[in-house]
């Protein structure tokens, strides 16, 4: 398994299990190549909608512990 694949299941297996975050279905975990402008790096983006800012934040806590070094982009929205 390439190492982004493990990154992006291993971040979405914990988000997954977290039972403090109440509503993840919503929310889609990728890894991305950068542009070449960029050092052909890749990044971590987070998309989709949660309830609360907590949820937000924690997962994007749990994606930057798990993201192995990679930039972590968080555009998940808050839908109350």
């Amino acid at each position: 398994m390439p190492e982004g694949e493990r990154v992006l299941t291993e971040i979405q297996k914990v988000i997954g299990e977290d039972p403090t975050i109440a509503d993840t279905k919503h929310v889609v975990v990728t890894v991305e190549k950068k542009s070449i402008w960029q050092g052909r790096k890749e990044r971590v983006v987070l998309k989709g909608s949660v309830r609360s800012d907590i949820d937000r934040t924690k997962i994007e806590k749990i994606a930057s512990l798990h993201a192995a070094g990679r930039e972590v982009v968080n555009e998940i929205t808050v839908v109350h």
